[in-house]
C-alpha cells in the first residue's frame, strides 16, 4: 500500500486508543505486523504524554498524525502543525468533523484545511464521506489518498453504501484508497478489498472487542485469505442464474 512515498507491505491502519492495556496494543501490532499507527494529540492526557509517546515509538511503526475532533479548519491546522512538530512528519490524517454527535467529516472545513496545508508541505490524507463530489474535490486539490468512512465512527456497521465507494475506486484508480470508520466485522474488511480499496484503518473494532488480540489474529487470516480469493479470479456478479454445468447432452435438450 502506497502512501505517499511510503511503502506499506500490510494493507492494514491501526489506530492507537482504546485498548485495554499498553501490552495489548502492542501485541496487536505485532499480531497484524502493522506498519503504520493514527496517532491524535488532541486526546492525549497532559499527565501521561511521555509515557503514551514512548509507548509509539516502541511499535517502531510509521506515525501517522490525525485532527481527531477538530470543528474547524483553523483548529485542524494547528493542531496539524503542533504534530508535525512532535512526531517529524508531513503527513496527517486530516479530521474536521461537522459536530460531536454523528463526528461526520465536514466538507467545507476539510476543503478549506486542505489546501492550505497542502501550500505549507503536508502530506493530507482526508477523512471523507462516501459522497463522490467531496472524494473530486480531495483529489483535485492534491491529496494522493483519500480515506472515505464506510459509515459513521465506532458504528461498526460496515460499508453502509458499497455502490458510492466503489464509484470512486472506479473514477480515481490512481490514488490510494483507504477505507475509515464503520468497520466492525471480518466480513467488512473483506467486502471493502473485494470492491478495490487499497487499504483499511480502523480501531474501535479492536480496541474495543472482548479479546483484541483474537480478534487481530482473525483480522490478519482474513487479509490473506480475502487476497488469495482475488488473486483466484472472482466470478463476476450478474444480475441472472447462470448454470453451473453444461446443457450439452441432456435429453431433451436441442
Amino acid at each position: 500500500m502506497q502512501i505517499y512515498d511510503i511503502k506499506l507491505k500490510t494493507k492494514i491502519i491501526l489506530g492507537s486508543s482504546g485498548y485495554p492495556s499498553p501490552k495489548i496494543f502492542l501485541n496487536c501490532i505485532k499480531i497484524l505486523k502493522c506498519e503504520m499507527v493514527t496517532v491524535s494529540i488532541r486526546r492525549v492526557n497532559k499527565s501521561q504524554d511521555n509515557a503514551f509517546f514512548e509507548l509509539i515509538k516502541k511499535t517502531k511503526c510509521h506515525i501517522l498524525p490525525n485532527t481527531a475532533g477538530c470543528l474547524s479548519s483553523r483548529e485542524a491546522i494547528a493542531t496539524a502543525e503542533m504534530s508535525r512538530e512532535i512526531f517529524e512528519t508531513n503527513l496527517i490524517k486530516l479530521e474536521v468533523i461537522e459536530d460531536d454527535i454523528t463526528l461526520k467529516p465536514s466538507m467545507k472545513n476539510t476543503i478549506k484545511a486542505a489546501e492550505t496545508l497542502i501550500k505549507k508541505g503536508f502530506e493530507v490524507l482526508p477523512y471523507t464521506t462516501d459522497d463522490f463530489k467531496f472524494a473530486k474535490a480531495m483529489e483535485s486539490i492534491g491529496c494522493k489518498v483519500i480515506m472515505p468512512w464506510g459509515s459513521q465512527i465506532g458504528s461498526g456497521r460496515g460499508l453502509e453504501n458499497p455502490e458510492k465507494l466503489i464509484k470512486i475506486r472506479q473514477e480515481f484508480p490512481q490514488l490510494t484508497l483507504i477505507v475509515d470508520a464503520g468497520i466492525g466485522r471480518i466480513s467488512h474488511v473483506c467486502e471493502a478489498f473485494e470492491i478495490g480499496y487499497d487499504g483499511i484503518l480502523l480501531n474501535s473494532a479492536v480496541s474495543k472487542s472482548d479479546y483484541p488480540e483474537e480478534f487481530s489474529r482473525a483480522l490478519g487470516l482474513s487479509v490473506e485469505a480475502v487476497e488469495r480469493s482475488i488473486r483466484s479470479g472472482l466470478i463476476p456478479k450478474r444480475s441472472y442464474a447462470s448454470p453451473s454445468t453444461s446443457s450439452i447432452g441432456l435429453p431433451f435438450k436441442k
